[in-house]
């Protein structure tokens, strides 16, 4: 390999992991309620207690504003906004 193309090669395997965060979020799947964490924590996508909602407990993570926030309870998953579940806690 040439020093040119191993150069090449550098520079984009280092832009690579220069991804914004946000983009892999994008592609996390969305909790179902059937999942069985889910279920455990008596996850529900439509919150009934007012003022609780995933988007504004303290354990919710990313764009707090959109429809599907990530968790941080739920690795590699996103919660409904209007969410809730049995370990919400508001945001401080």
């Amino acid at each position: 390999m040439k020093r040119r193309d191993f150069l090449k090669l550098s520079a984009a395997t280092a832009g690579a992991t220069l991804i914004p965060v946000h983009m892999i979020q994008a592609q996390e799947e969305h909790l179902s309620p059937e999942d069985p964490q889910a279920k455990a924590l008596k996850y529900v996508e439509d919150s009934e207690i007012e003022g609780q909602h995933c988007n504004n407990c303290i354990h919710a993570k990313g764009d707090l504003e959109a429809e599907w926030v990530g968790c941080n309870l739920f690795p590699n998953k996103q919660v409904k906004g209007s969410g809730w579940c049995s370990v919400w806690a508001a945001r401080g």
